[in-house]
């Protein structure tokens, strides 16, 4: 899906295209390094990405959620 609408926005597919889920701690912020207990667990929300490199160094991002782009 992301490389159908990355071909879409940009005109070609992507280079790279990862995927990151989401997790929550439910017990535990920057206490796991300090000996103490974490708790985390994955959710259901994820984080997906598509890119190729540009020959201008310009970067132009879009976002599905808000279908929008911004360029710079």
């Amino acid at each position: 899906m992301i490389e159908h609408t990355f071909r879409q926005i940009f005109g070609s597919l992507p280079e790279t295209v990862v995927r990151a889920p989401g997790r929550v701690n439910l017990i535990g912020e920057h206490t796991d390094y300090n000996d103490g207990f974490v708790l985390p667990a994955a959710i259901d929300r994820a984080i997906s990405y598509a890119g190729r490199r540009r020959a201008d160094r310009r970067v132009r991002v879009y976002s599905e959620d808000f279908k929008a782009s911004v360029e710079f």
